[in-house]
């Protein structure tokens, strides 16, 4: 189904929601019209993406225009009453009633927020507390993801999104009967880095990046719209991928690591990143996450305690004796790419990561802003083509062998792959250690 970048069907939804006798494009309007803020400078790094969101909807509702005057307050955090009414303008459905409204006692029906309140309850873009919405409480950064994405289902309801039911705690079954505790929002956060709706801000800056459970800021949350309202056909039919995450027989250590690494979905990449928080005992952060070496580190050396004296991703896979070729691979091992997959000298490797099983590893990168699920066996990335070799840790007795006939049937087939992608995925370049 082609979406191009679903500006045409945006801004149809748009104009039917402001009752517009013509249904044209709703696209960005020209610099003049759209509106200034005194408090979004030019070099303010989501200016553009501002600029377009509140420009978006029927006039005197545009898009996340919340306060009177000259003012968008950036960096303050957004409320939840402020991302209902955001969702709902952004899914052309502003002035919508609902039947049978939700009785909650916070929010009368003279709040100006009280139909997108409704609305957004009702289609499961955002929760009640039992009897209470919480207006005026701030939004966490995996509530916006996860709201938005939802969002996102509802307006290409023909499209598969299955994939946030079967990701999800207490859905998810990667092997009979094994059903791993993983948090709340992480098929939403596979789904929204997947989607590309995060910005990886650059080192020196990533004091401005957010981590699932805190406070997400105005700011953000432009560009997650922005990045939504021009999301792309691919992207969307390529969550398919991810209906059938399932991993051969694990020992308990493997389910433990599995649990442990998927704990972090949603973190954000970070330069020379290794703890959760920005008070890491093990160097200075700019905000808590990891890079990609950094998250191996973090979840096998730090947590469980094995000997891996490397820090960077090179230095890690040079040690690699023996180097575990594809169709050994089993969940726990640390992977490595380089530009010329096995043939790569150690330093010229770029980028680490976790093997699941069955071709999916789990890693931090810049490309989609943080922790999320990939596999090596999708066509035209250079997952497949990069992927160089791993690296075991593990100790006799912590995994199932195989024979390497078993071990290659774990691999996905190649149907398994994203339809609809780019020729050639480019893997960002792993950041160093601190100095």
């Amino acid at each position: 189904m082609a979406h191009g970048t679903d500006t045409h069907r945006f801004a149809r939804r748009l104009c039917m929601a402001a009752g517009l006798v013509v249904l044209g494009l709703l696209v960005a309007a020209p610099v003049a019209l759209a509106k200034d803020y005194s408090d979004v400078a030019d070099t303010y790094w989501a200016h553009a993406q501002i600029t377009w969101v509140t420009n978006q909807g029927p006039s005197g509702h545009h898009l996340m225009d919340d306060f009177a005057g000259d003012r968008f307050r950036p960096e303050r955090a957004i409320t939840r009453a402020q991302m209902a009414c955001a969702l709902v303008i952004a899914s052309g459905h502003w002035g919508d009633h609902v039947d049978n409204p939700v009785e909650l006692t916070d929010v009368p029906t003279t709040h100006p927020g009280y139909w997108a309140i409704q609305y957004a309850l009702k289609h499961d873009w955002m929760a009640a507390y039992v009897d209470e919405f919480h207006p005026d409480a701030n939004v966490r950064s995996w509530q916006a993801d996860r709201a938005v994405v939802r969002m996102l289902r509802s307006m290409y309801p023909s499209d598969d999104w299955s994939m946030l039911r079967k990701l999800s705690g207490g859905q998810w079954e990667p092997n009979q009967g094994y059903k791993p505790v993983v948090p709340r929002y992480f098929s939403s956060e596979v789904a929204a880095r997947w989607l590309g709706l995060r910005f990886n801000h650059p080192y020196g800056k990533e004091e401005d990046e957010f981590s699932p459970n805190e406070a997400i800021d105005r700011g953000e949350v432009a560009y997650i719209f922005y990045q939504a309202l021009h999301v792309s056909s691919w992207r969307i039919d390529g969550l398919t991928t991810f209906n059938n995450v399932t991993f051969p027989r694990l020992t308990k250590r493997q389910k433990a690591i599995l649990e442990f690494a998927c704990k972090y979905a949603g973190y954000p990449y970070v330069y020379a990143g290794e703890f959760p928080r920005c008070d890491s005992p093990y160097g200075y952060q700019e905000h808590g996450g990891f890079d990609c070496s950094g998250f191996t580190w973090w979840v096998m050396k730090m947590h469980f305690g094995y000997r891996i004296d490397e820090r960077v991703a090179a230095d890690m896979a040079r040690v690699a004796k023996p180097r575990i070729t594809r169709a050994n691979l089993t969940c726990g091992d640390l992977i490595f790419f380089g530009p010329n997959g096995p043939r790569s000298k150690p330093a010229s490797i770029y980028h680490a990561a976790l093997y699941l099983g069955k071709g999916w590893f789990i890693h931090s990168t810049g490309s989609s802003d943080g922790v999320s699920l990939a596999s090596i066996n999708w066509d035209g990335w250079s997952w497949k083509s990069d992927f160089a070799w791993g690296r075991r840790v593990l100790k006799a007795g912590q995994f199932i062998p195989r024979s390497a006939p078993a071990a290659a049937g774990d691999l996905l087939p190649t149907s398994a792959s994203p339809p609809h992608g780019p020729p050639a995925e480019v893997a960002p370049v792993a950041s160093p250690a601190a100095p």
